[in-house]
């Protein structure tokens, strides 16, 4: 046991005579500021993360919507051009087979290939020159621009199976009820991209078509029904079994 004279020897780590209660007494208040500091920091350099994140989606929200703005800009425009055409067309079939009905009152003779070419090329050229820019910015609404291309290239195969048609008035017949189909699908194409461009500003949406003919397709924004018109244009359309009858020959011709 120690005597009462002994000196006691305080130690705290590397420190001699210091003990380690008077080391954290000295130095708690700088360790607590220095911490306080960092800690401070820290949160300083979160928040401006936050922030600087916050700027840079707010940029992105807004390169979306002056992109969605300037493409309704661009394809209303070809949309306008594109429908003035096909109205053109069905003008001229309807206007032809009132003629030959009630006033040649003769049997339909064949359309000829001047006439017929004529019609093909105005009609055409305007399906294309909407399928093409649509093609070219999927990107902007895959689903969507998608599905509206399919709808324009299944009336362009139906366009090219009518040189098989005999029958002038029966051609000519063919060819409005074609048109009708794609100023229908045009109109709600710009539906959909009028109420994606503006929606969320104006806070209200243009409502789409609703077809008299219940078996009549119509093109919404809505990916449930995207998928169903998806699926009809690839699956039941000429177009789409053509499409696959393709790829299959393609599969059994590079795989035998």
């Amino acid at each position: 046991m120690a005597s009462s004279n002994e000196v006691i020897v305080k130690s705290c780590l590397f420190f001699q005579d210091i003990g380690c209660y008077d080391l954290l007494k000295d130095f708690s208040g700088p360790v607590l500021t220095v911490a306080v500091a960092f800690l401070g920091i820290k949160y300083a350099f979160k928040q401006l993360d936050a922030q600087h994140q916050n700027t840079l989606d707010a940029q992105k929200e807004e390169v979306r919507r002056h992109t969605k703005i300037e493409l309704f800009k661009k394809i209303s425009t070809l949309l306008e051009k594109s429908s003035a055409s096909m109205r053109d067309v069905g003008t001229y079939c309807l206007t032809q087979r009132i003629i030959q009905q009630f006033v040649v009152k003769n049997d339909s003779p064949p359309m000829t290939i001047e006439e017929y070419q004529a019609i093909l090329k105005q009609f055409s050229d305007a399906l294309l020159e909407m399928i093409s820019i649509v093609e070219s910015h999927e990107i902007v609404h895959f689903k969507l621009f998608r599905v509206f291309r399919y709808s324009l290239q299944s009336i362009s195969h139906e366009l090219m199976k009518l040189r098989k048609e005999g029958k002038r008035d029966v051609l000519l017949g063919k060819v409005w009820h074609l048109v009708n189909d794609a100023q229908c699908y045009l109109g709600d194409f710009q539906v959909c991209i009028q109420n994606m461009a503006y929606g969320d500003i104006f806070e209200h949406k243009v409502p789409h078509r609703v077809a008299v003919d219940k078996s009549s397709k119509v093109i919404v924004d809505d990916l449930r029904r995207l998928a169903n018109l998806e699926k009809y244009f690839l699956k039941e359309t000429e177009w789409g079994k053509s499409i696959a009858a393709a790829e299959m020959e393609a599969v059994e011709k590079y795989h035998s």
